[in-house]
């Protein structure tokens, strides 16, 4: 199992990408007239009076068939086409599928889908929507279906013909204590410019107002600290509780 699971076949006995796969053999395809005929008199064509008639003939067939010919003449000779009343675009015959044979070798389709499955067609009809996202229990649209308004009609509130907005006003965010209706709520650059002033102001003013914060003290400074803390306190009591007659007597 290990010599199986191990196995590796080398680089050089690697096979290239695609090797073995069988392709169909492409037949070559010979021209009608594949054999020069310019110095056998006895097999040249007739002379028909047009010279290179003939081969300006073949290439037509070729390029342009004789059902694609008469669909160009027809379609240049017709006038005032119906017109669809969903698209408003000229109505075209409906589904026809032509093939032609030209020598055997080629083969030419000419397909008219109907207007109906054309692109422009389809986006012109109405489609149907999926349902409202809206709970179905909540009481606000318990309330408002009571009184008519269907949430799947794709419609805002309102008497018909005077609907309102489908979709909520999407809110702003207000940074600022301007009252609502103030010089803050208008679109006028000096108010703007005003009101950024005030807030740099009422910024500044906090700023002052703060207290200051009080860091963190290491081992060395809170000692140093509880020393002075104790020869405050002493000095208050020699302060408050000495005596000059017994100062006098200790000298």
């Amino acid at each position: 199992m290990s010599d199986e699971e191990d196995y590796f076949l080398p680089l050089e006995d690697q096979r290239v990408f695609g090797a073995g796969i069988r392709r169909k053999r492409v037949p070559f395809v010979r021209s009608s007239e594949h054999e020069l005929n310019t110095t056998n008199a006895t097999t040249a064509a007739p002379n028909t009076g047009r010279p290179g008639l003939s081969i300006a003939d073949k290439y037509l067939s070729i390029v342009m068939p004789k059902n694609s010919q008469s669909k160009t003449a027809n379609s240049a000779t017709e006038q005032n086409p119906a017109i669809c009343e969903v698209c408003n675009l000229p109505l075209y015959p409906s589904s026809t599928t032509t093939t032609t044979t030209i020598d055997n070798n080629y083969e030419s389709t000419d397909t008219h889908k109907p207007h109906e499955s054309s692109l422009a067609h389809q986006l012109c009809l109405t489609h149907s929507h999926p349902p409202s996202h809206l709970d179905r229990t909540r009481h606000g649209l318990r309330y408002l279906s009571s009184y008519g308004w269907d949430p799947d009609s794709r419609v805002g509130l309102g008497a018909p013909g005077r609907e309102g907005i489908r979709e909520p006003i999407k809110g702003r965010l207000k940074a600022d204590t301007v009252g609502l209706g103030a010089d803050g709520d208008s679109d006028d650059d000096e108010s703007r410019r005003k009101v950024g002033i005030k807030r740099r102001e009422r910024e500044k003013k906090a700023e002052k107002n703060r207290p200051a914060r009080v860091g963190k003290l290491n081992a060395k400074e809170i000692r140093k600290g509880d020393l002075d803390a104790r020869r405050r306190e002493e000095k208050l009591k020699e302060m408050f509780y000495q005596r000059e007659d017994v100062q006098k007597y200790l000298g």
